[in-house]
Protein backbone atom coordinates (compact mmCIF):
# COMPACT_ATOMS: atom_id res chain seq x y z
CA UNK A 1 0.00 0.00 0.00
CA UNK A 2 2.96 2.44 -1.05
CA UNK A 3 1.47 3.57 -4.27
CA UNK A 4 1.30 7.14 -4.59
CA UNK A 5 -2.47 8.14 -5.12
CA UNK A 6 -2.31 8.98 -8.78
CA UNK A 7 0.17 5.14 -9.34
CA UNK A 8 -1.83 2.44 -11.23
CA UNK A 9 -2.54 -0.77 -8.98
CA UNK A 10 -3.18 -4.08 -10.47
CA UNK A 11 -6.45 -6.04 -9.39
CA UNK A 12 -4.56 -8.29 -6.62
CA UNK A 13 -2.95 -4.81 -4.83
CA UNK A 14 -7.09 -3.63 -5.01
CA UNK A 15 -7.94 -6.51 -3.66
CA UNK A 16 -5.45 -6.48 -0.83
CA UNK A 17 -7.31 -3.04 0.64
CA UNK A 18 -10.10 -4.93 1.99
CA UNK A 19 -7.49 -7.06 4.15
CA UNK A 20 -7.88 -6.81 7.88
CA UNK A 21 -4.64 -4.47 9.07
CA UNK A 22 -6.13 -3.80 12.29
CA UNK A 23 -2.57 -2.59 13.92
CA UNK A 24 -2.13 -0.45 10.81
CA UNK A 25 -5.67 1.43 11.56
CA UNK A 26 -5.26 1.91 15.25
CA UNK A 27 -2.35 3.54 14.76
CA UNK A 28 -3.99 5.88 12.48
CA UNK A 29 -7.39 6.30 14.73
CA UNK A 30 -5.19 6.80 17.47
CA UNK A 31 -5.30 10.47 16.83
CA UNK A 32 -7.84 12.34 18.03
CA UNK A 33 -8.10 14.12 14.84
CA UNK A 34 -8.37 11.72 12.09
CA UNK A 35 -5.89 13.26 9.59
CA UNK A 36 -6.75 11.07 6.26
CA UNK A 37 -4.32 13.81 4.12
CA UNK A 38 -1.73 11.22 5.53
CA UNK A 39 -2.93 8.58 3.89
CA UNK A 40 -2.99 6.72 0.28
CA UNK A 41 -6.15 5.98 -1.76
CA UNK A 42 -6.06 2.29 -0.80
CA UNK A 43 -5.09 3.08 2.80
CA UNK A 44 -8.50 5.16 2.57
CA UNK A 45 -11.05 2.31 1.37
CA UNK A 46 -9.48 0.18 3.81
CA UNK A 47 -9.86 2.81 6.41
CA UNK A 48 -13.72 3.46 4.95
CA UNK A 49 -14.18 -0.85 4.90
CA UNK A 50 -12.95 -1.13 8.56
CA UNK A 51 -14.59 2.19 10.33
CA UNK A 52 -18.08 2.38 8.31
CA UNK A 53 -19.00 -0.76 6.71
CA UNK A 54 -17.63 -2.91 9.25
CA UNK A 55 -16.35 -1.61 12.53
CA UNK A 56 -15.93 -4.45 15.08
CA UNK A 57 -19.19 -4.18 16.64
CA UNK A 58 -21.15 -5.17 13.25
CA UNK A 59 -22.76 -8.00 13.01
CA UNK A 60 -23.62 -7.98 9.20
CA UNK A 61 -23.76 -11.56 7.96
CA UNK A 62 -21.12 -13.09 5.33
CA UNK A 63 -23.68 -12.24 2.46
CA UNK A 64 -23.79 -9.22 3.06
CA UNK A 65 -20.09 -8.63 3.76
CA UNK A 66 -19.38 -10.06 0.39
CA UNK A 67 -21.81 -8.14 -1.17
CA UNK A 68 -20.58 -5.01 0.21
CA UNK A 69 -16.94 -5.92 -0.69
CA UNK A 70 -17.92 -6.36 -4.53
CA UNK A 71 -19.32 -2.97 -4.89
CA UNK A 72 -16.38 -1.49 -3.24
CA UNK A 73 -13.93 -3.11 -5.11
CA UNK A 74 -15.91 -2.14 -8.29
CA UNK A 75 -15.78 2.06 -7.00
CA UNK A 76 -12.12 1.23 -5.87
CA UNK A 77 -11.04 -0.24 -9.73
CA UNK A 78 -12.83 2.87 -10.64
CA UNK A 79 -11.10 4.92 -8.67
CA UNK A 80 -7.90 3.37 -9.73
CA UNK A 81 -8.18 3.09 -13.73
CA UNK A 82 -10.98 6.22 -14.22
CA UNK A 83 -9.67 9.07 -12.17
CA UNK A 84 -6.20 11.26 -10.61
CA UNK A 85 -7.32 9.70 -7.76
CA UNK A 86 -9.72 10.26 -4.15
CA UNK A 87 -8.48 13.55 -4.13
CA UNK A 88 -8.75 14.63 -7.64
CA UNK A 89 -12.02 13.29 -7.96
CA UNK A 90 -14.41 15.82 -10.42
CA UNK A 91 -18.18 15.94 -11.40
CA UNK A 92 -17.36 14.55 -14.60
CA UNK A 93 -15.53 11.38 -13.03
CA UNK A 94 -19.05 11.04 -11.60
CA UNK A 95 -21.15 11.01 -14.22
CA UNK A 96 -18.74 8.47 -15.96
CA UNK A 97 -19.25 5.85 -13.00
CA UNK A 98 -23.01 6.53 -13.16
CA UNK A 99 -23.15 5.85 -16.82
CA UNK A 100 -20.89 2.69 -16.58
CA UNK A 101 -22.50 1.39 -14.28
CA UNK A 102 -26.19 2.17 -15.47
CA UNK A 103 -24.75 0.20 -18.95
CA UNK A 104 -23.72 -2.88 -17.59
CA UNK A 105 -25.90 -3.82 -14.73
CA UNK A 106 -29.03 -4.46 -13.53
CA UNK A 107 -31.43 -2.26 -11.87
CA UNK A 108 -30.93 -3.40 -8.63
CA UNK A 109 -27.17 -3.95 -9.02
CA UNK A 110 -27.30 -0.17 -9.92
CA UNK A 111 -28.86 1.22 -6.92
CA UNK A 112 -27.04 -1.06 -4.71
CA UNK A 113 -23.44 0.37 -6.16
CA UNK A 114 -24.60 4.04 -6.15
CA UNK A 115 -25.40 3.53 -2.82
CA UNK A 116 -22.03 2.22 -1.87
CA UNK A 117 -20.43 5.34 -3.74
CA UNK A 118 -22.41 7.85 -2.33
CA UNK A 119 -21.46 6.31 1.41
CA UNK A 120 -17.78 6.45 0.56
CA UNK A 121 -18.29 10.32 -1.10
CA UNK A 122 -20.07 11.13 2.67
CA UNK A 123 -17.53 9.36 4.63
CA UNK A 124 -14.70 11.23 3.17
CA UNK A 125 -17.10 14.69 3.36
CA UNK A 126 -17.61 13.90 6.79
CA UNK A 127 -13.92 13.65 7.92
CA UNK A 128 -13.11 16.63 5.89
CA UNK A 129 -10.80 14.95 3.30
CA UNK A 130 -13.35 16.79 0.48
CA UNK A 131 -14.66 20.14 1.18
CA UNK A 132 -17.62 19.22 -0.79
CA UNK A 133 -20.46 16.88 -0.20
CA UNK A 134 -20.21 14.83 -3.36
CA UNK A 135 -22.55 12.36 -2.73
CA UNK A 136 -25.14 14.82 -3.64
CA UNK A 137 -24.36 14.03 -7.33
CA UNK A 138 -24.73 10.58 -7.02
CA UNK A 139 -28.53 9.91 -8.26
CA UNK A 140 -30.15 6.86 -9.35
CA UNK A 141 -31.06 6.14 -13.10
CA UNK A 142 -34.35 5.33 -13.80
CA UNK A 143 -34.03 1.91 -15.40
CA UNK A 144 -36.93 0.02 -15.49
CA UNK A 145 -36.67 -3.56 -14.16
CA UNK A 146 -36.40 -6.34 -17.01
CA UNK A 147 -39.99 -8.39 -17.31
CA UNK A 148 -39.77 -11.92 -15.47
CA UNK A 149 -41.90 -14.70 -16.64
CA UNK A 150 -43.82 -16.25 -13.84
CA UNK A 151 -43.81 -19.89 -13.86
CA UNK A 152 -46.07 -22.08 -12.13
CA UNK A 153 -44.95 -24.57 -9.04
CA UNK A 154 -44.31 -27.69 -11.37
CA UNK A 155 -42.31 -26.09 -13.13
CA UNK A 156 -40.33 -24.97 -10.13
CA UNK A 157 -40.19 -27.99 -8.68
CA UNK A 158 -38.79 -29.48 -11.95
CA UNK A 159 -36.03 -26.89 -11.78
CA UNK A 160 -35.28 -27.70 -8.36
CA UNK A 161 -35.19 -31.61 -9.55
CA UNK A 162 -33.14 -30.49 -12.00
CA UNK A 163 -30.03 -29.95 -9.23
CA UNK A 164 -29.48 -33.49 -9.07
CA UNK A 165 -28.47 -33.19 -13.13
CA UNK A 166 -25.75 -30.81 -12.90
CA UNK A 167 -23.60 -33.00 -11.41
CA UNK A 168 -20.00 -33.59 -13.58
CA UNK A 169 -17.98 -35.77 -11.89
CA UNK A 170 -17.51 -39.34 -11.19
CA UNK A 171 -16.47 -39.47 -7.58
CA UNK A 172 -19.14 -39.68 -5.33
CA UNK A 173 -21.78 -39.00 -8.28
CA UNK A 174 -24.92 -40.40 -6.27
CA UNK A 175 -24.19 -38.97 -3.18
CA UNK A 176 -23.31 -34.99 -5.05
CA UNK A 177 -26.49 -35.63 -6.97
CA UNK A 178 -28.61 -36.63 -3.80
CA UNK A 179 -27.34 -33.33 -1.90
CA UNK A 180 -28.04 -31.06 -5.15
CA UNK A 181 -31.63 -32.20 -4.88
CA UNK A 182 -31.85 -32.10 -1.43
CA UNK A 183 -30.57 -28.16 -1.62
CA UNK A 184 -32.58 -27.62 -4.67
CA UNK A 185 -35.68 -28.71 -3.09
CA UNK A 186 -34.87 -27.05 0.18
CA UNK A 187 -34.79 -23.76 -1.64
CA UNK A 188 -38.16 -24.59 -2.97
CA UNK A 189 -40.54 -25.25 -0.21
CA UNK A 190 -38.79 -23.45 3.02
CA UNK A 191 -37.66 -19.81 1.07
CA UNK A 192 -34.40 -19.73 3.05
CA UNK A 193 -31.67 -17.32 1.69
CA UNK A 194 -28.59 -18.79 0.45
CA UNK A 195 -26.46 -17.85 3.15
CA UNK A 196 -29.22 -19.59 5.80
CA UNK A 197 -29.47 -22.80 3.67
CA UNK A 198 -25.42 -23.19 3.20
CA UNK A 199 -25.16 -22.74 7.37
CA UNK A 200 -28.11 -25.23 7.81
CA UNK A 201 -26.76 -28.49 9.77
CA UNK A 202 -28.62 -31.57 10.72
CA UNK A 203 -28.44 -30.41 13.91
CA UNK A 204 -30.71 -28.12 12.88
CA UNK A 205 -34.09 -30.58 11.30
CA UNK A 206 -36.37 -31.33 13.93
CA UNK A 207 -39.45 -33.94 13.70
CA UNK A 208 -42.43 -34.04 16.08
CA UNK A 209 -45.53 -35.63 16.35
CA UNK A 210 -47.03 -32.60 15.02
CA UNK A 211 -45.00 -31.28 12.34
CA UNK A 212 -41.72 -31.32 11.12
CA UNK A 213 -39.16 -28.12 10.95
CA UNK A 214 -35.79 -26.71 10.62
CA UNK A 215 -34.34 -23.67 12.57
CA UNK A 216 -33.03 -21.23 10.91
CA UNK A 217 -30.27 -19.05 11.67
CA UNK A 218 -31.15 -15.25 9.49
CA UNK A 219 -30.34 -12.09 9.94
CA UNK A 220 -29.02 -10.19 13.26
CA UNK A 221 -28.62 -13.78 14.71
CA UNK A 222 -31.96 -14.48 14.68
CA UNK A 223 -33.82 -17.84 14.76
CA UNK A 224 -36.48 -18.86 13.06
CA UNK A 225 -39.15 -22.40 12.61
CA UNK A 226 -39.50 -23.64 9.12
CA UNK A 227 -42.01 -26.41 8.34
CA UNK A 228 -41.04 -28.89 5.88
CA UNK A 229 -42.75 -30.57 3.74
CA UNK A 230 -42.85 -34.27 3.48
CA UNK A 231 -40.24 -35.03 0.36
CA UNK A 232 -38.01 -32.53 2.10
CA UNK A 233 -37.91 -34.75 5.31
CA UNK A 234 -37.30 -37.77 3.37
CA UNK A 235 -34.43 -36.55 0.95
CA UNK A 236 -32.82 -35.53 4.35
CA UNK A 237 -32.87 -38.89 5.65
CA UNK A 238 -31.80 -40.23 2.57
CA UNK A 239 -28.70 -38.02 2.30
CA UNK A 240 -27.78 -38.66 5.88
CA UNK A 241 -27.89 -43.00 5.12
CA UNK A 242 -25.66 -42.58 2.29
CA UNK A 243 -23.17 -39.92 3.56
CA UNK A 244 -22.74 -42.89 6.41
CA UNK A 245 -22.63 -45.47 3.91
CA UNK A 246 -19.73 -43.44 1.57
CA UNK A 247 -18.61 -42.21 5.04
CA UNK A 248 -18.65 -38.67 4.25
CA UNK A 249 -18.33 -37.03 7.37
CA UNK A 250 -20.09 -33.46 7.96
CA UNK A 251 -22.47 -31.74 9.92
CA UNK A 252 -23.57 -29.70 6.75
CA UNK A 253 -26.32 -30.52 4.64
CA UNK A 254 -24.61 -28.32 2.23
CA UNK A 255 -21.08 -30.40 2.71
CA UNK A 256 -18.12 -29.83 0.81
CA UNK A 257 -16.74 -33.01 0.15
CA UNK A 258 -12.88 -31.04 -0.07
CA UNK A 259 -12.71 -29.35 3.35
CA UNK A 260 -14.44 -31.51 6.06
CA UNK A 261 -17.24 -29.89 8.29
CA UNK A 262 -17.80 -26.85 5.90
CA UNK A 263 -20.24 -26.15 3.35
CA UNK A 264 -20.21 -25.41 -0.36
CA UNK A 265 -19.50 -21.71 -1.44
CA UNK A 266 -22.24 -19.37 -2.36
CA UNK A 267 -20.62 -19.00 -5.73
CA UNK A 268 -20.94 -23.08 -6.37
CA UNK A 269 -24.53 -22.69 -5.39
CA UNK A 270 -25.07 -19.97 -7.43
CA UNK A 271 -24.00 -21.89 -10.57
CA UNK A 272 -25.91 -25.05 -9.80
CA UNK A 273 -28.89 -23.03 -9.64
CA UNK A 274 -28.08 -21.02 -12.81
CA UNK A 275 -27.37 -24.55 -14.62
CA UNK A 276 -30.54 -26.15 -13.32
CA UNK A 277 -32.55 -23.38 -14.46
CA UNK A 278 -31.00 -23.14 -17.98
CA UNK A 279 -32.17 -27.09 -18.66
CA UNK A 280 -35.45 -25.85 -18.27
CA UNK A 281 -36.03 -21.67 -19.21
CA UNK A 282 -34.40 -19.36 -21.10
CA UNK A 283 -34.11 -17.66 -17.84
CA UNK A 284 -30.16 -17.44 -15.57
CA UNK A 285 -32.17 -17.90 -12.29
CA UNK A 286 -30.22 -17.10 -8.74
CA UNK A 287 -31.07 -19.23 -5.43
CA UNK A 288 -32.52 -15.91 -4.53
CA UNK A 289 -35.07 -16.06 -7.21
CA UNK A 290 -36.63 -19.37 -4.77
CA UNK A 291 -36.83 -17.28 -2.40
CA UNK A 292 -39.01 -14.59 -3.58
CA UNK A 293 -40.72 -17.44 -5.73
CA UNK A 294 -41.62 -18.93 -2.34
CA UNK A 295 -42.92 -15.45 -0.43
CA UNK A 296 -44.88 -14.71 -3.55
CA UNK A 297 -46.70 -18.06 -3.98
CA UNK A 298 -47.55 -17.76 -0.15
CA UNK A 299 -49.06 -14.41 -0.66
CA UNK A 300 -50.95 -15.55 -3.95
CA UNK A 301 -52.56 -18.47 -1.54
CA UNK A 302 -53.80 -15.95 0.49
CA UNK A 303 -51.03 -16.46 3.67
CA UNK A 304 -51.38 -13.55 6.16
CA UNK A 305 -48.77 -10.93 5.78
CA UNK A 306 -47.66 -11.46 9.35
CA UNK A 307 -47.07 -14.89 8.98
CA UNK A 308 -45.30 -14.43 5.62
CA UNK A 309 -43.04 -11.86 7.45
CA UNK A 310 -42.16 -14.24 9.89
CA UNK A 311 -41.71 -17.55 7.91
CA UNK A 312 -39.58 -15.89 5.42
CA UNK A 313 -37.46 -13.70 8.03
CA UNK A 314 -37.85 -10.25 6.81
CA UNK A 315 -36.93 -7.33 9.60
CA UNK A 316 -39.87 -5.77 8.72
CA UNK A 317 -43.71 -6.21 6.98
CA UNK A 318 -43.41 -3.29 5.24
CA UNK A 319 -40.37 -5.61 3.08
CA UNK A 320 -43.09 -8.55 3.12
CA UNK A 321 -45.42 -6.11 1.92
CA UNK A 322 -43.71 -4.69 -1.07
CA UNK A 323 -43.58 -8.27 -2.39
CA UNK A 324 -47.89 -8.39 -1.73
CA UNK A 325 -47.77 -4.77 -3.96
CA UNK A 326 -45.89 -6.61 -6.54
CA UNK A 327 -48.24 -9.35 -7.08
CA UNK A 328 -51.21 -7.29 -6.85
CA UNK A 329 -49.55 -5.02 -9.46
CA UNK A 330 -48.57 -8.24 -11.58
CA UNK A 331 -52.44 -9.37 -11.51
CA UNK A 332 -53.79 -5.97 -12.72
CA UNK A 333 -51.48 -6.04 -15.58
CA UNK A 334 -52.31 -9.36 -16.53
CA UNK A 335 -55.76 -8.15 -16.86
CA UNK A 336 -57.66 -8.84 -20.06
CA UNK A 337 -58.51 -5.49 -21.60
CA UNK A 338 -62.43 -4.74 -21.78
Amino acid sequence: MENDTRGLVTREEAVLAFADSRQKLLAVLADDHLNMEALSDLEIFELFWATELFPIYSQKSPHTKRAYKQDLDYVLRFFVTKTEGVKRLTILNLHEYLKDVHDQYAPRTVKRRNAMLRRFLRFLHVNDYHPRDLSLQVKDQMKPEPLRREIDFDEMEAIALAFRHTVKQKKNRELLQLRNETMGYLLLTTGMRAAELLALQFSHVHETFSMNYIEVKGKREKWRRVPLSKKSIHLIHRLKELMKIERMINTHICFNVRNQDTPISYEALRLIAQSASAHLTSQSNSPHWFRRSFITKLLSDGVPLYEVMNLSGHESISTTNGYLQELKNTTLNNLPFK
